[in-house]
């Protein structure tokens, strides 16, 4: 599939994944594909978020108040790939819990030697993963893989023969995720609406 991206919507994909290995996450998320799009703010698509508001920078402060004051921002699937890692969601924010009092995965991040505490006391090592693969590849989550598909069929939908900066929004605007989805409500986006938006001004450049 990535044969057939254009040269900026493989820019994206390296930016998504550069911004990853800059915020020290293992894999690539949906909020990372975004990010990678809006710097890239006058290729089709993204131009119509930053028309409407959005730039890489609210994407990241909304991302932050996604993962610091909303819940875990975890769905089912990103539980079930946690899962396969050893890794039960469920049995961490427990034990954060009991350790720090109700909620307290859901408070803004602790200052360094909370964040040791908590290693010491989650059921995993946490920070190697991330080391392993600073100057390699970053595998997709689910749901980005999810996004990147629908990209495609984006471009086959308005036949197009490659897939570019556009197809990633249109595709990340399909995404049903909950962390998207809300991703998306925090940046004041309905995505039915939006991609309605990038459709119109994708004609009038036609």
């Amino acid at each position: 599939m990535f044969e057939r991206f254009t040269r900026q919507a493989r820019a994206t994909v390296v930016r998504a994944q550069e911004e990853a290995r800059r915020l020290g996450h293992d894999r690539i998320g949906t909020e990372h594909l975004l990010i990678g799009v809006l710097r890239h703010p006058t290729e089709p698509g993204a131009a119509t978020l930053v028309r409407l508001g959005t730039d890489d920078e609210a994407v990241r402060a909304a991302a932050a108040r996604l993962v610091a004051g909303g819940g875990d921002g975890i769905d089912e699937e990103d539980a079930d790939a946690l899962r396969a890692l050893g890794i039960d969601v469920a049995e961490v924010r427990r034990r954060a819990e009991e350790a720090f009092g109700p909620g307290a995965l859901d408070r803004a991040p602790e200052p360094p030697e909370e964040r040791r505490r908590v290693r010491r006391i989650l059921p995993f090592r946490g920070g190697g993963r991330g080391r392993r693969r600073e100057r390699g590849h970053i595998p997709f989550t689910p749901r980005a893989k999810k996004a990147l598909e629908s990209a495609l069929r984006e471009a086959l939908a308005l036949k197009d023969r490659h897939i570019g900066v556009e197809h990633l929004v249109l595709g990340l605007l399909r995404s049903d995720d909950r962390l998207t989805r809300d991703l998306f409500a925090r940046l004041d986006l309905d995505p039915r609406t939006t991609r309605a938006h990038v459709l119109a001004d994708l004609r009038r450049a036609a």
